[in-house]
C-alpha cells in the first residue's frame, strides 16, 4: 500500500532538502560516539606477535569484491560534475578494472528514462504514475538517450560492470509501472548496452521517514518479479542479476533490520541473486577527526554485519550478502575528512571486516563526486584511491583468519592475487592505530622474505593530508601516467610508523588454501 500526507509535504521537504544533499544516503538513526576517548599507548605489547589460521577459509573475495558507485545525479545535465571523455580520468578508472560501478542513489527515484527527449529538471505532468513525487511536490528529470549512450560507453571503455536502480516512485494502481524501465530496457538493446544487475529503489526502510510514504517488503518482492518477468523478454539481460532490497544501515530494532526480515520472509531468496544494505558509520554534520581513527566507532561495523549474518541464517537464505553503497560519513562525507589520508582508516578496516564476515560485495561511495570521493573535482587521486588500487591489486581468493587482534592494530589476511605473485602467496592488511612506531612479527613466516606497501600520511598535514606516501614516497601523477605502486623488500620484524596501514605480501607463503584456486561468486 502507498499512502502520502499533504499536510505534512512541507515540512518534509524541508526536512528532505537539509538533510538530503548531495548522493550519500542517511540513516534514521546512527549510534552516538560523543566524547571518545583514546588511551595512551606506551604500555601496549612491542613487537606484535601475529598468527594466522592457516588450514582453512569459510569466504573468499573474487576479483570484483571491491566496486565503486557513482550517484545518479551525475545523469542529470545541469549537475554534471566531471568530463567522462578525460583521458586522465578512463586512466584512473581502468586502474580499477574489473570491477562492478552502482548507478544509482537517492535520486533514481525522480529519474525518467526520455531517449529522444531533451536534458531538463521539470516538473511533473498529471500522469498517474508520478503519485509519490507529485504528492511531494518534488521534481523528475529526464535522462536522454545520448547521455545514457555517453556514461555506458565510458563503462565499457573502462571495464566496468554496471548495476543500475531503477525509479520505484513510477507506480500505478500501489505497484511499479515498468512501462519507463522496459523503454530504457529496449533502448539498451537495440544499442548493445551491457548492464549487468538492476535495482528497484533506493532505501525503501527509509521511505516513511524521508517521503512519508511506504511501499511494505512483500510489495518490493513482487516488484522484483515483475521486473525479472520483463527482463526475460530482453535476451541480452537473461541473465543480469536483481539486488535489493538495498535497506539502510542494521542496528538493534532498526526498521532496515525488519524491512530485510519480511522481505526474506515474503519469498526474495529465491527472486534474487545479492541481497543488498547500506553503511554509514554516522552523519557526515557530526563528523571529526578523532572518529576515523576510534577502535569503538570501526566496531559498530561489527553490529551491523552480524545483524546482516543472523537474519540470513534465521531466514535459511544462502545468497550472497552485498554492501552496495558504503563510505565513512553520510551526506556527502565529512568536508576536509572523508577525502583526506585519514579516511583511509575506515575504508580499509571496512573491507577488512566485509571480508571476514563473508561478504561478496562491497561498493564504495563514490568514484567522483561528493566529500567522500575516490578523485577529486580536479580529476586528481585522493588518498583512498591508491589504497583502493593496493587493494583490488594484492587481494583475491581465499579469506584467512587472525587468531588474535592486538591493542590498537587491526590485522586481515587474504590470499594473494596471482596475477602478481605466485599461487600460495598470502597478503595482510593492517591499520596502526597508535600514536608510536610498533614492530610486528611473524612466526609462521619468519624466514621468509616479504614485500611491504606502507602507507603513511603525504605531507606536514598529518592526517588530514590531501597526500599519501608509499614507502616514505609522495604517490602523484604525472601528466597521465599513475606513479608506480612497488613494495619495498624486508626481512625479519616489520617496522610500522604511528598512526600508519598497508599491506605486507609473503610471495613464498606456500599456504595450502591459497594453492587450490580460487572459487569466484
Amino acid at each position: 500500500m502507498v499512502r502520502s500526507s499533504h499536510k505534512l509535504y512541507m515540512i518534509l521537504i524541508l526536512t528532505w532538502l537539509q538533510c538530503r544533499h548531495l548522493n550519500g544516503s542517511r540513516d534514521t538513526q546512527f549510534q552516538n560516539f560523543t566524547n571518545l576517548t583514546f588511551p595512551k599507548v606506551f604500555n601496549y605489547e612491542d613487537p606484535v606477535t601475529v598468527l594466522l589460521n592457516l588450514t582453512n577459509s569459510n569466504y573468499t573475495c573474487d576479483e570484483k569484491f571491491l566496486g565503486v558507485t557513482i550517484g545518479i545525479s551525475e545523469l542529470k545535465h545541469t549537475e554534471a560534475t566531471i568530463d567522462l571523455s578525460s583521458p586522465k580520468l578512463q586512466i584512473m578508472a581502468r586502474a580499477l578494472s574489473p570491477t562492478f560501478v552502482r548507478l544509482g542513489g537517492t535520486l533514481a527515484n525522480f529519474l525518467i528514462f526520455d531517449p529522444n527527449g531533451t536534458e531538463q529538471v521539470a516538473g511533473l505532468g498529471s500522469q498517474p504514475q508520478d503519485i509519490i513525487a507529485s504528492s511531494l511536490n518534488l521534481k523528475t528529470f529526464n535522462l536522454t538517450g545520448e547521455r545514457w549512450l555517453n556514461f555506458t560507453a565510458f563503462f565499457k571503455l573502462v571495464g566496468w560492470d554496471l548495476i543500475f536502480n531503477f525509479n520505484q516512485f513510477l507506480r500505478k494502481a500501489d505497484q511499479w509501472d515498468p512501462t519507463n524501465a522496459a523503454l530504457l530496457l529496449k533502448f539498451s538493446q537495440t544499442n548493445k548496452v551491457n548492464i549487468s544487475g538492476f535495482q528497484i529503489g533506493n532505501e525503501p526502510s527509509a521511505y516513511e521517514h524521508d517521503y512519508n510514504v511506504t511501499i511494505p517488503p512483500a510489495v518490493l518482492y513482487n516488484e522484483f518479479i515483475t521486473l525479472r518477468n520483463i527482463l526475460n523478454g530482453f535476451p541480452r539481460y537473461w541473465t543480469s542479476k536483481l539486488f535489493g532490497p538495498d535497506v539502510t544501515r542494521f542496528y538493534n530494532g532498526s526498521k532496515s533490520t525488519i524491512y530485510l526480515q519480511e522481505f526474506l520472509k515474503a519469498g526474495a531468496c529465491d527472486a534474487m541473486d545479492y541481497i543488498t544494505f547500506h553503511h554509514y558509520y554516522m552523519n557526515s554534520d557530526v563528523a571529526t577527526l578523532d572518529h576515523f581513527i576510534s577502535i569503538k566507532v570501526l566496531d559498530s561495523l561489527k553490529e551491523c554485519l552480524g545483524i546482516a549474518k543472523d537474519i540470513m541464517l534465521e531466514s535459511s537464505c544462502s545468497l550472497p550478502l552485498a554492501l552496495s553503497e558504503t563510505s565513512s560519513f553520510s551526506g556527502g562525507g565529512a568536508p576536509e575528512l572523508s577525502d583526506r589520508y585519514v579516511a583511509g582508516f575506515m575504508w580499509l578496516d571496512k573491507l577488512g571486516l566485509s571480508a571476514q564476515y563473508g561478504l561478496a560485495r562491497v561498493f564504495r561511495q563514490t568514484f567522483f563526486a561528493a566529500n567522500y570521493a575516490l578523485i577529486s573535482s580536479k580529476i586528481e587521486p585522493n588518498p583512498d584511491f591508491y589504497l583502493t588500487v593496493l587493494f583490488k591489486r594484492l587481494v583475491q581468493g581465499p579469506v584467512l583468519t587472525v587468531l588474535k587482534q592486538p591493542d590498537l592494530i587491526r590485522v586481515y589476511a587474504n590470499c594473494a592475487s596471482t596475477v602478481l605473485y605466485p599461487s600460495g602467496a598470502i597478503v595482510i592488511y593492517f591499520l596502526n592505530l597508535r600514536n608510536s612506531s610498533v614492530n610486528m612479527t611473524f612466526p609462521q613466516f619468519a624466514n621468509l622474505t616479504t614485500y611491504i606497501y606502507l602507507l603513511t600520511p603525504g605531507d606536514s598535514n598529518g592526517l588530514r593530508s590531501s597526500y599519501v606516501k608509499l614507502n616514505g614516497k609522495i604517490l602523484v601523477m604525472t601528466g597521465l601516467e599513475l606513479p608506480s605502486l612497488l613494495p619495498r623488500t624486508v626481512d625479519g620484524a616489520i617496522s610500522l610508523e604511528p598512526y600508519s596501514f598497508g599491506f605486507l605480501v609473503v610471495p613464498n607463503a606456500n599456504v595450502s588454501v591459497c594453492l587450490k584456486g580460487f572459487n569466484t561468486t
